[in-house]
């Protein structure tokens, strides 16, 4: 209703979408997290959990959880909700950064997908290599084998 658009509205940040996709939210410390799906899987909400503590601590936060348990979701909804709710609690101070690693390009396009289902719509900018982004044929890698991911060896400069 009104009171939950409003709840969404106020911990909303530029470009983010309050109800798109949003079938339900959940309370984690005080951390609304917005969530893309109906229901929220038990590995997810211990994930979410796990990584809101460790925000609010300013702890690392090691996550291992086998394919399939959600964790694009539950790591992207969870670090999102925390950058809006920090930036609601420190208006005048800096948005925490959040920088998502990835070691395959197919991995960055599987976060890229998941986050399209979340409200959530912030600012990003992807870095890839010069393989996949470098278009200037004197600077292109030559003789590249299997692809030529970076750090296999297998590029010949």
């Amino acid at each position: 209703g009104a009171a939950s658009a409003t709840a969404s509205a106020s911990t909303a940040m530029q470009g983010d979408i309050p109800q798109l996709n949003l079938h339900s939210s959940f309370f984690v410390e005080g951390v609304r997290i917005g969530w893309p799906y109906p229901k929220i899987m038990p590995p997810q909400r211990q994930m979410a959990i796990h990584l809101i503590k460790a925000f609010k601590n300013k702890r690392h936060v090691v996550i291992e959880s086998p394919t399939g348990t959600g964790k694009s979701a539950a790591i992207l909804c969870s670090a999102l909700a925390w950058q809006r709710y920090e930036s609601k609690m420190n208006p005048f101070g800096d948005v925490p950064k959040i920088i998502y690693c990835s070691r395959t390009h197919s991995q960055v396009a599987q976060m890229v997908a998941s986050l399209k289902k979340t409200p959530y719509r912030p600012r990003m900018a992807i870095l890839g290599s010069r393989d996949r982004m470098c278009i200037h044929k004197d600077l292109r890698p030559r003789n590249t084998v299997d692809g030529g991911e970076p750090g296999n060896g297998k590029n010949k400069w």
